[in-house]
């Protein structure tokens, strides 16, 4: 499975005492995207109603687009029970629970003349990078989302990763960043980011279609 997620703002880097609301508003633009490819990809929905299986309410046993509906809802709803973070029922797509892994590819624009285009290792992260792998996973902790509490269409919360340890390669490239739409004066720490994701799984088992749309 394949796709891209967009931002473009704030990322102030991640320091020793970091910027959890920051973070945690990064976050919050990544819950939508993933919402929607949960809601839209075939596969993604095969899987939430797989997990609907785990509540003992009634689950429809139709095959009308209300049953369907029905039985992603419950799974969403068992799903966000399981990683329940934070004061968040969180739904990562890439879990343990899930055997799944992924490799990222960071496109991260920001101000000021880059000299090279750098190609980063895991190893190897900056500041800014660090806090947007910290946006892509389900909060621990209070503390990691500022003490937020979710919106009113934020429950399920849909995050990219349970663990960043899941993440098994990035590649960065870094360029300038000219201006951001409506935006021509950028803030120094502003940013546009646009995140290639590869989903695998860990065993190269598959749940039905998983991984195939």
């Amino acid at each position: 499975m394949e796709f891209r997620l967009l931002f473009e703002g704030l990322v102030r880097p991640t320091g020793n005492k970091g910027h959890p609301g920051d973070t945690h508003a990064i976050r919050k633009v990544f819950h939508p995207q993933l919402r929607h490819l949960w809601e839209s990809r075939p596969s993604l929905r095969q899987l939430a109603e797989h997990w609907s299986l785990k509540l003992p309410e009634a689950i429809p046993t139709g095959y009308s687009s209300i049953d369907e509906k029905l039985r992603i809802s419950y799974g969403f709803k068992a799903m966000g029970n399981n990683w329940d973070r934070a004061g968040f029922n969180c739904i990562p797509l890439v879990a343990r629970d899930l055997d799944a892994t992924c490799s990222l590819d960071v496109l991260l624009l920001r101000p000021g003349p880059q000299m090279t285009r750098h190609i980063l290792s895991q190893g190897d992260i900056d500041g800014q990078l660090k806090t947007i792998m910290d946006a892509l996973r389900i909060p621990d902790s209070l503390r990691e989302t500022a003490n937020a509490t979710p919106e009113a269409d934020e429950t399920p919360f849909f995050c990219l990763l349970e663990d960043d340890r899941l993440v098994s390669e990035v590649h960065v490239t870094t360029d300038e960043l000219l201006s951001l739409p409506g935006k021509p004066d950028v803030d120094p720490n502003d940013a546009h980011v646009v995140i290639r994701v590869r989903v695998g799984h860990r065993h190269h088992r598959t749940f039905d279609n998983y991984l195939g749309q």
